[in-house]
């Protein structure tokens, strides 16, 4: 039960983070967005040093938790930005989803891991409740999608969904979530100051003013990251996976309050919310 709990608080401040960075990507362009919350993130684990026994961690559990960090936050969170910035929040949170079966699929094949029925039958049913909320969504913007750029969610798709496997096996060698978790970001971070250095540095400089507006996206993203490896930590892949991206049931909710930042939203959404709460209750009563 334990995985499960870090999987839904993983999955909410995922969602609740999409209204900073749709903020943010309003100011500044997604490389610049992407290394400014990985700065802040990276630097508010510097606390959790204390409780961690470095020792603990071989040479190839640290090689594994970067290779997961370049993967996911590193490229995922540099394509998912750029599809908030050229789809939209509610596109992107829509096509998330189908990250549980790929990431399933991937589970199966590294991991050997054997997903039951119930775990299957929650997995789609947390997808069809995606799409239908996306369905409904799309029919309220009035943002123009160019095909191509669907792309970009899709292809941070990917990269998450090989990273929660790689994850895995780094915990299974070496169980300690949060050095994982500053490791992975360590390695993501580097990833997005290569690319802001010889492509945005003399053209887009940081400014202070860039912290300031990203501070609390940061800070949120460094707890969703922690769930997260909690969550990889207590239970297998294909089961918290799924949960971790039931965000559009959270970004449904959220969008009440943020429509600015999110999207307007009707009552037809509502029943693909009630379709991922169904499978929710699944994996509750695996």
């Amino acid at each position: 039960m334990i995985e499960i709990i870090f999987a839904i608080l993983s999955s909410f401040t995922f969602a609740y983070n999409v209204i900073g960075i749709r903020r943010g990507l309003q100011k500044m362009d997604y490389i610049t967005c992407s290394l400014i919350v990985s700065v802040i993130t990276t630097m508010s684990y510097i606390p959790l040093l204390l409780f961690i026994n470095i020792s603990n961690v071989n040479a190839t559990s640290a090689l594994l938790f970067a290779l997961s960090g370049i993967l996911a936050p590193g490229l995922a969170r540099l394509f998912f930005f750029q599809s908030i910035q050229r789809v939209g929040a509610m596109i992107t949170s829509s096509v998330m989803p189908s990250q549980p079966i790929i990431t399933a699929i991937f589970a199966v094949i590294i991991l050997s891991e054997k997903p039951s029925p119930k775990i299957w039958i929650g997995i789609i049913a947390i997808i069809i409740g995606a799409i239908i909320i996306e369905a409904s969504m799309s029919k309220n913007r009035t943002q123009k999608v160019k095909t191509p750029w669907i792309i970009l969610p899709l292809l941070g798709v990917i990269s998450g969904s090989l990273g929660d496997p790689i994850r895995k096996i780094a915990l299974n060698i070496s169980n300690e979530p949060i050095l994982g978790t500053i490791i992975a970001n360590l390695a993501s971070l580097t990833l997005y100051y290569g690319i802001y250095y010889f492509k945005i540095k003399k053209d887009r400089p940081i400014k202070s003013e860039d912290f300031k507006l990203m501070f609390t996206t940061g800070i949120i993203m460094a707890l969703a990251w922690i769930f997260t490896f909690y969550a990889l930590s207590y239970g297998e892949v294909t089961k918290v996976t799924p949960i971790i991206n039931t965000q559009p049931l959270f970004i449904y909710f959220l969008a009440h309050f943020f429509p600015k930042e999110i999207g307007k939203v009707h009552l037809r959404p509502l029943i693909g919310a009630i379709i991922i709460i169904i499978g929710l209750i699944l994996f509750l009563f695996i």
